[in-house]
């Protein structure tokens, strides 16, 4: 083969690789927290969750945002979500503030009667508060494999027998209790808030394509054939 059509090759078998090369897809999860539906709890309470990542990879970033003005000394004591699969498909690090953690399987406060797979706790009680204006974030790892959306929008609900359900919750202290509750006048401090797992949001961005392993080794060839048939003409 003359060095023309070895470059011709190697320029139609990196065009089909390219064709075939997996795409990375970027996605959002997002859910809006909501509660507590029991009357002598007080009310206004919101937690926004955002959840980023892509097709092709294993890791997504999960991002608790507490947005209760109506309650400015609120912070969590927990948080709560479900999952599709068992507890042991997926690892958890990188949790700002840096002493909160993840346990399983969740016991939770402050909805009775309520099974979620996950809880996400204070693992050191002198640990940075989660408020209104410090977030919680932290990195989840699905070890079976790239995360997919359906992981989210699949899990199960949690369901309690007087608060609500979802396939997220999250128990809140330190409320505003004072025009925030029922009409009983024996108002509680703290509450509890659910929400679902939306998808669709905006990835901020198209899918972006990655190189399979051969793609690489062909622009390596590529560029090799390219420059052996320069020097052929000299």
């Amino acid at each position: 083969m003359n060095t023309q059509h070895l470059v011709s090759a190697l320029a139609l078998s990196f065009a089909t690789l390219v064709a075939q090369s997996a795409s990375a897809t970027p996605f959002v999860i997002t859910s809006t927290l909501t509660g507590d539906i029991r009357l002598d709890n007080p009310d206004n309470l919101f937690v926004d969750v955002t959840i980023t990542g892509d097709t092709t990879s294993d890791q997504a970033l999960w991002t608790i945002d507490i947005n209760s003005p109506d309650h400015t000394g609120i912070k969590l004591d927990e948080f709560y979500f479900n999952l599709v699969g068992d507890a042991d498909d997926y690892v958890f690090s990188n949790f700002s503030p840096v002493d909160w953690a993840i346990s399983t399987p969740a016991t939770v406060q402050g909805a009775g009667g309520t099974t979620f797979l996950f809880e996400t706790l204070k693992d050191d009680q002198q640990a940075d508060n989660v408020t209104n204006t410090v977030n919680l974030t932290f990195t989840m790892t699905y070890l079976l494999g790239d995360i997919t959306e359906a992981l989210f929008l699949d899990a199960p609900f949690a369901g309690s027998n007087d608060a609500g359900s979802g396939q997220l919750g999250a128990h809140l202290q330190s409320l505003t209790t004072a025009g925030n509750c029922g009409a009983s006048g024996d108002c509680s401090d703290s509450g509890f808030a659910f929400g679902d797992y939306e998808g669709g949001g905006d990835p901020g961005g198209p899918p972006v394509g990655v190189p399979e392993p051969g793609v690489l080794v062909l622009l390596g060839l590529g560029a090799a054939g390219m420059g052996w048939a320069r020097r052929r003409r000299v």
